[in-house]
């Protein structure tokens, strides 16, 4: 059997297009799908931070409570704190903790009116668990119930997950 080629080439031209418009279709859908991974969207990437582990000792008298400032990242999902702490030590130990966002922190502060994502009562020891949307900065607070917080010693362990 016998095959011929037009003599002005065109059946050469139209199979290179071909494969040249495959393989431009293969290079957009890579560059693509390698932009979805990035933001987490075909494979989530699961992120466990760690706000505080150790021990609290409170610096002086004057200081009532101690806090640690931590954000959650824009357009992280499933977003949560969970820990645990332990108080020893002081007359009448046992602490207060809870979860605020900035705002409602200095009104904490400040003794205002102040909500909170959690807000624990005077114990010495607990679990703290709370969901946070995502973008905001937020302050895990240890209000010392004692009349002398310096003597009293506080031992948690704290972990901000999330999903993005």
């Amino acid at each position: 059997m016998r095959h011929t080629v037009p003599r002005n080439g065109r059946a050469g031209i139209g199979r290179v297009l071909t494969i040249g418009l495959v393989v431009v279709i293969l290079i957009v859908v890579a560059l693509g799908a390698t932009v979805l991974m990035g933001k987490g969207w075909i494979f989530p990437q699961h992120h466990t931070v760690s706000i505080t582990n150790g021990r609290i000792t409170p610096l002086s008298t004057n200081n009532k409570y101690d806090y640690y400032e931590f954000s959650v990242p824009t357009g992280a999902r499933g977003a949560s704190i969970q820990g645990s702490f332990a108080a020893s030590g002081g007359s009448g130990n046992g602490i207060i903790v809870m979860v605020m966002d900035s705002t409602n922190f200095n009104n904490w502060v400040n003794r205002g009116i102040a909500n909170t994502y959690y807000n624990g009562v005077k114990e010495t020891a607990g679990t703290i668990s709370a969901s946070l949307p995502s973008g905001e900065s937020f302050y895990l607070v240890y209000a010392y119930a004692s009349t002398v917080p310096s003597s009293e010693n506080v031992t948690t362990s704290v972990n901000l997950t999330y999903t993005n």
